[in-house]
């Protein structure tokens, strides 16, 4: 016998040896917990089949091309009852929100309730029903795209709350811009009278104080010197002339004042319909470095060659940090509309091909599927399907996503 058959007969038999402990002390548990939860009867529709004596309902959600709607199936004695003297309703109570009462009225071989019963299907619920002078009642828990977390799992995973509540979605127009001098902060300064330059004490880039000292100029005929003084303060932009230069209407320097400049935006034609004087908008430049809000001043009557109106802004600028000839991006609002629920975008997931958002109440999360309105760069409003004051997760809810499918949840009805 060679070394290698040698080596996997010895191999086999230690298998042969090992593997009944293994099993008995694994795979027979992992079993016996797939089987601690028995699944609910069934009955003949498909539904949940609870039973009570003699009596029994089954409980179903029909939801094939109408709205889901309940539907109760009676039997007695395994035969179905078909009656209208009988009395049915189902106590519905969902997480973190009031108990909604569903009454039946019988339909076919069925009794149908009133109400559509909107997703997600997550709830306990309470069953009763009268008939033939005995009361029936019934309680299970029905629960699907539920988690829960601990305060400390929520916070090592990043989720932040905040409670859903009344809000207003703006409508932006965004438009990119060019900062630029405000004209009339800007000076050309010249001399007074035809002369050579004997001297020019500052020089573009200093800054400067209205009535400061700039340069002196000597007249050629009286062979006397006069200053020249800043007639504004702000910063030298342009120096025109060195010392021994004749001069006479031409200007020596330029100043400007930098504290305040125009953002000159660019708007196609849609774009300037929804245009108005006093409309504030958020500018920032590329990098995202910084920001800051202004209002529109000024909006040009005519179009330039390329079919672009201007519209324009002035901006604070104390730092300096708005310099002429950067560019910038610009969001105008255009509307604003006060809404009754408004939740943030960063909050949405899709499941199962519908847009959710996971809801809090204790430990517990779970997926509500909002009916969504209108909307703004991070806002969504709310029509229906999420409580008012009631916290959802903003971020990182996909962390709740993968939670909720790794534990299998259902559509069980």
């Amino acid at each position: 016998m060679n070394r290698s058959v040698f080596f996997f007969m010895l191999y086999l038999s230690l298998t042969l040896l090992i593997s009944p402990a293994v099993f008995a002390s694994g795979e027979h548990h992992e079993d016996e917990h797939q089987h601690t939860e028995a699944e609910p009867a069934k009955g003949p529709h498909g539904g949940r089949l609870l039973t009570q004596d003699d009596f029994a309902v089954e409980v179903t959600i029909y939801e094939t091309e109408v709205e889901p709607e309940f539907r109760l199936y009676l039997y007695q004695n395994g035969e179905p009852v078909k009656t209208t003297a009988a009395t049915l309703q189902v106590r519905l109570q969902r997480l973190g929100e009031a108990a909604e009462l569903i009454q039946f009225s019988p339909e076919l071989d069925y009794w149908l309730g009133d109400t559509v019963v909107r997703e997600p299907h997550s709830f306990a619920v309470q069953i009763d029903v009268s008939y033939k002078g005995k009361n029936y009642q019934w309680q299970y828990d029905a629960f699907e795209g539920r988690t829960t977390l601990s305060a400390r799992s929520v916070e090592k995973a990043g989720i932040e709350l905040e409670q859903t509540r009344p809000g207003q979605i703006h409508t932006q127009l965004h438009l990119f811009g060019v900062v630029a001098p405000v004209p009339e902060q800007q000076v050309q300064v010249g001399a007074a009278y035809a002369g050579i330059v004997q001297d020019i004490a500052v020089k573009v880039g200093d800054k400067v104080v209205k009535g400061q000292r700039l340069a002196s100029v000597q007249n050629p005929n009286s062979l006397k010197n006069y200053a020249i003084f800043a007639p504004l303060s702000g910063e030298v932009t342009a120096s025109y002339v060195s010392v021994g230069s004749k001069v006479s209407e031409q200007p020596l320097l330029e100043i400007s004042d930098f504290s305040s400049v125009y953002v000159e935006m660019s708007a196609f034609p849609s774009d300037t319909e929804q245009l108005k004087l006093g409309q504030q908008f958020l500018v920032q430049d590329l990098h995202g470095h910084q920001a800051t809000t202004s209002q529109i001043s000024y909006i040009a009557p005519q179009m330039t060659g390329g079919h672009i109106a201007r519209a324009r802004g002035v901006l604070a600028n104390p730092d300096g940090h708005w310099r002429p000839g950067m560019h910038v991006k610009a969001d105008v609002t255009v509307a604003t509309v006060d809404v009754p629920l408004v939740i943030k975008k960063s909050a949405l997931q899709l499941w199962n091909e519908k847009t959710v958002i996971f809801i809090k109440v204790g430990d517990v999360f779970e997926i509500r599927m909002p009916e969504i309105g209108r909307s703004d760069d991070t806002q969504v409003e709310v029509l229906s399907g999420v409580p008012l004051g009631v916290e959802y997760a903003t971020t990182h809810s996909f962390i709740l996503k993968a939670d909720v499918m790794k534990s299998g949840a259902s559509h069980d009805h």
